[in-house]
């Protein structure tokens, strides 16, 4: 490997690193659960239901956005939840195909969600609901039997109309985590010197 390659090689590498180092997702802890006592809008946990049970805790609400498609998710106690799928009401889907529907169609403040358990099984998932900005959203987590729930209800408490549903899921749930990818890009990058690596000999 000439020197030139090395070099390209390692300033890869730093590259996949520093983006993987650069990820803080947002963490939800006890301060910021809906039954903290601070919670904005007196949101619950029963504002977002499930066919197979409601969601087991909710955060929020927080001001703003949430993180979306080219944010960092969040941290649950360590576990690291990655954005899947959202819903714009009304609007387009974004993320993976999971059969995301979210009714009605814009303005409204509550409604019903659903995605297609074919395409998307989770052990463990988020429902986020965005609305307005002051406060901007809240997380409803569905985890153990609950999360065996693929459609419900949604309510917006902030007496606002939903502008977004978005769904976020765990690295087990099959949305690679960060090293996952780290390691992912370290293997194409290497396969890739090492085809050029016998094209050029």
């Amino acid at each position: 490997m000439n020197q030139r390659m090395t070099k390209v090689m390692f300033a890869a590498i730093g590259l996949v690193f520093s983006a993987a180092a650069s990820a803080v997702p947002m963490v939800l802890d006890d301060s910021t659960r809906c039954g903290a006592g601070n919670a904005a809008n007196g949101i619950a946990v029963g504002d977002v239901s499930g066919n197979a049970g409601g969601a087991s805790e909710c955060w929020g609400a927080f001001a703003g956005n949430d993180p979306g498609p080219s944010g960092d998710g969040f941290d649950i106690g360590g576990v690291i939840f990655e954005f899947v799928a959202k819903e714009d009401t009304p609007g387009g889907l974004e993320g993976m195909d999971i059969g995301l529907d979210v009714s009605p169609d814009g303005g409204a403040g509550s409604g019903t969600w659903a995605f297609d358990d074919s395409l998307f099984s989770p052990d463990a998932f988020l429902i986020v609901l965005k609305a307005a900005n002051n406060p901007g959203f809240g997380v409803w987590l569905f985890e153990g039997d609950d999360a065996a729930s693929d459609m419900g209800d949604w309510l917006v408490a902030w007496g606002k109309d939903l502008s977004h549903l978005s769904i976020y899921a765990s690295g087990a749930n099959g949305v690679p985590e960060p090293g996952t990818m780290v390691l992912l890009g370290l293997g194409l990058l290497g396969m890739g010197l090492a085809r050029r690596r016998v094209r050029s000999s």
